[in-house]
């Protein structure tokens, strides 16, 4: 956990002037080459300031930290972005990092360590979207996730990284890693002997398969009924 002391030029309140300010500052930070653990802490600033000081998952105010959800040992992309930082209390951070903790051998499959635990993952992107949505703040600004990590998670799950996601980059993260495998997707399409479509199954969506003439189920198509949920404007809300 990165401490650092209270900054007296920043704008009081939780609000957008002062999660701006925060974001400011890690630019800075980056744009000047500073240490590693320099832009860290502004980064750590950046993501509990944009939560309003609490824990993402159990809202409580207490021991918080800044968690990166797709660890950076094993995406060193992902450590100063945006939208891959959720604030989390004491209890719920301890409960995130349980099992495997160090370095990923990347001669094993994803997750084989057990260290990336890619449905907790999956959470932690679903409930941050939400949370963003609720509050007004869902804009890319303050929830980026770079063209690397989010291809990256595509391969980690069987796709292509031409496939397409909806909605904002934090959006894309949390549906990508909701997907079924691809590979797993294409074995069950298989052992039932029909071929499958290539696009993702959003949550909500349905899979129709189509018969050939002998009854025989021959083509699938994919009905969405997903609604992304990002804003349309770039601002985030300003309503407290």
């Amino acid at each position: 956990m990165v401490t650092s002391n209270v900054d007296a030029s920043v704008p009081t309140g939780s609000g957008p002037d002062a999660i701006t300010f925060r974001l400011a500052k890690l630019r800075e930070a980056l744009a000047a080459g500073r240490s590693r653990m320099s832009c860290l802490r502004r980064w750590s600033e950046f993501i509990r300031e944009r939560d309003g000081h609490r824990c993402v998952d159990c809202h409580s105010q207490q021991r918080l930290s800044a968690h990166h959800i797709c660890r950076k040992s094993l995406f060193g992309a992902a450590q100063f972005d945006t939208g891959n930082g959720i604030t989390l209390c004491r209890e719920c951070h301890k409960e995130v990092h349980v099992g495997f903790n160090g370095r990923p051998d990347r001669s094993l499959p994803v997750d084989a360590q057990g260290g990336e635990k890619l449905a907790l993952m999956e959470r932690l992107y679903s409930i941050l979207v939400d949370d963003a949505v609720e509050r007004g703040l869902l804009c890319e600004d303050f929830y980026y996730i770079s063209d690397e990590v989010l291809d990256s998670l595509k391969r980690m799950q069987g796709y292509d990284v031409s496939a397409c996601f909806p909605g904002s980059r934090l959006e894309q993260a949390y549906l990508t890693l909701a997907e079924t495998e691809w590979q797993v997707r294409r074995a069950l399409a298989k052992a039932n002997g029909f071929d499958l479509d290539s696009g993702p199954l959003l949550p909500g969506g349905m899979m129709i398969v189509f018969d050939n003439d002998h009854g025989r189920p021959q083509q699938s198509v994919v009905v969405q009924g997903y609604s992304p949920r990002w804003q349309t404007s770039d601002e985030p809300d300003s309503k407290e």
